[in-house]
């Protein structure tokens, strides 16, 4: 199990994440940071908007239930 320790720099608390047999983070890699009810702290690697680069209305799909009408205990 690999451990670390938390320090304080300026402002900030900085965590060194440690190499698994060679694995280890990216280096300049931003991450999205959750931190949760019971203590733990979730990195997801933050990536480039997958539907930036689109042609106008390419991701668009038909409303296929547009012609229906609501009726009966949907309406409440």
């Amino acid at each position: 199990m690999l451990t670390t320790k938390s320090r304080l720099q300026g402002s900030s608390v900085v965590v060194a994440l440690p190499s698994d047999n060679g694995k280890r983070p990216s280096e300049n890699q931003e991450y999205i940071v959750v931190y949760s009810d019971d203590g733990t702290i979730t990195l997801i690697p933050k990536i480039k908007d997958p539907f930036s680069g689109g042609e106008v209305a390419e991701y668009y799909e038909k409303d296929e239930w547009e012609d229906l009408s609501p009726e009966g205990k949907e309406l409440l």
